[in-house]
């Protein structure tokens, strides 16, 4: 047990923020400090006693306590309660992380850790869990570093929440967290999530709650689909008051490959706002979009950034944002559903790369989402920014404005697109570098590189009645730039 010891005494050091003075391969007189082992018998006390059972840890430590999760050549199953304030550390061995699972469904329902308030959870591996990898409801203050989740909800099960806007029942994921109480905040760093049926990382958060969820330095690959959900991170959000932040940065995501596979995918519904930070982030191949932003009833509204990233490969819009028309919960705000774009030095290529949607395939694709067949197309206000950035390589279209299958129906939208383009160059894209139907669209697309010296040629346009040629101005083209110098580039 000296190989755990500087482990061991660098994390309590942090933990306690104060000199211990005990012996710190014997910790009985720190009755918050408990180890666990799989297969060990000991009471856990000490690193020469680990207990080997996680029914008896839950009915033995308290809140506020300390545990440390010692290696083992056998899997610790069963899964884990946490309570209110305990921290549960893996202490590695020649750099395996210590790895729990739950086969059991009756034992914590499935899932690998169950989340309390004020929460840490560090350097383990949570293996094939029933449900959820990580699942917490009504929780704040979590902080989970360096967590590697493999293979969770291998039963395809579904959590209890619900959000009514989408069909069917929520499913488990690698990581789930519900909020719909009180104020939360979540921090996901240095982790990894790999094939997770349903979700990879999702936050629900209803009721009038305000919550943030940060993911950093995070890879979230692979999965299988669920229903209609196949996503890598996720944020759905519904309720009036309810405003949520998410932010993703120095963080992968690729391998959602299912036709409803989706990178990231952001929901907001009955009134709810949420703002999406994306920085230093790859999106790579998926089956149906890279980052998609649905508001799904006004006035709901969503601002999306993303700074010094590269989204390619998606099977149909790498970036998508679309307004849906379910009814609005107050019919006097029904034309007030809101997305917001901002796009700074930043590559979206090659959109269509996943076989299903090529046809079809945009970098970028701002207009309406018809879920009532018999009901007009939603009215609200899109606006993107992009600027020092470069688009190109779509199996259709650069950038796309408005839907073609509601034009083709003959309900050509209404909404407000408010697009200005700046210092970027948008070339190489399938059908067209830019296609409008919508007739509120303006583009102010001065100042940018479209593969000549002329600029943008008339055959690389497709607009569509009842759009016009006169709302896209493409003046004053300027030089071709290299790829913008991002962290995945």
């Amino acid at each position: 047990m000296s190989r755990y010891l500087g482990q061991v005494t660098s994390l309590l050091a942090f933990i306690l923020s104060s000199a211990l003075t005990t012996s710190l391969t014997h910790a009985s007189a720190l009755t918050n400090i408990w180890f666990v082992q799989a297969g060990a018998t000991g009471d856990g006390k000490s690193l020469e006693n680990p207990i080997g059972s996680t029914i008896l840890l839950e009915r033995k430590s308290g809140s506020g306590d300390t545990i440390f999760l010692l290696q083992s050549d056998s899997v610790l199953d069963g899964g884990l309660e946490l309570k209110s304030g305990q921290n549960l550390i893996g202490l590695t061995n020649d750099g395996h992380k210590p790895v729990i699972t739950n086969s059991d469904s009756t034992r914590n329902n499935g899932n690998g850790i169950v989340l309390a308030d004020n929460n840490q959870v560090s350097n383990i591996r949570i293996e094939d869990t029933f449900a959820s990898g990580i699942y917490g409801v009504n929780v704040s203050a979590i902080n989970i570093d360096g967590v590697d989740v493999h293979g969770a909800n291998r039963s395809e099960s579904y959590i209890e929440a619900k959000y009514p806007t989408l069909p069917g029942s929520l499913p488990h994921g690698g990581m789930v967290f519900t909020h719909s109480v009180s104020p939360a905040k979540v921090m996901v760093t240095s982790s990894i999530v790999t094939q997770a049926s349903g979700f990879g990382i999702v936050s629900l958060t209803t009721d009038s709650v305000h919550s943030s969820l940060s993911v950093s330095h995070t890879q979230v690959d692979g999965g299988t689909k669920i229903g209609f959900f196949d996503a890598g991170i996720s944020a759905l959000v519904r309720g009036p008051a309810v405003r949520v932040q998410l932010d993703v940065s120095d963080s992968q995501v690729w391998g959602r490959l299912s036709r409803s596979g989706r990178n990231v995918m952001v929901v907001a519904s009955d009134g709810a706002h949420a703002d999406i930070r994306v920085e230093r982030f790859f999106s790579g191949h998926t089956g149906q979009d890279g980052i998609v932003m649905a508001v799904m009833q006004s006035p709901s509204e969503i601002n999306l950034y993303i700074g010094d990233s590269l989204i390619e490969g998606a099977g149909q819009m790498n970036v998508e944002g679309t307004l849906v028309n379910l009814e609005p919960v107050d019919p006097s705000r029904a034309n007030e559903g809101k997305i917001s774009i901002e796009i700074e030095g930043s590559t979206l290529r090659n959109a269509g790369a996943v076989t299903g949607f090529e046809d079809v395939a945009a970098n970028i694709w701002l207009g309406g989402s018809q879920f009532l067949k018999g009901r007009l197309p939603a009215e609200g206000t899109y606006k993107l920014r992009i600027t020092d950035s470069r688009i190109e390589g779509a199996g259709r279209s650069g950038l796309e404005f408005g839907a073609l299958s509601l034009l083709r129906a003959g309900q050509a939208e209404r909404s407000v697109y408010d697009v200005v383009l700046r210092d970027n160059t948008i070339i190489n894209n399938g059908e067209a570098d830019v296609m409008i139907y919508a007739p509120n669209a303006h583009i102010d697309a001065r100042g940018n590189c479209w593969g000549r010296v002329e600029g943008l040629e008339e055959n690389r346009v497709i607009i569509l009645s009842p759009a016009k040629n006169s709302q896209l101005d493409a003046k004053e083209p300027i030089t071709c730039k290299g790829e913008p110098n991002g962290a995945f580039k």
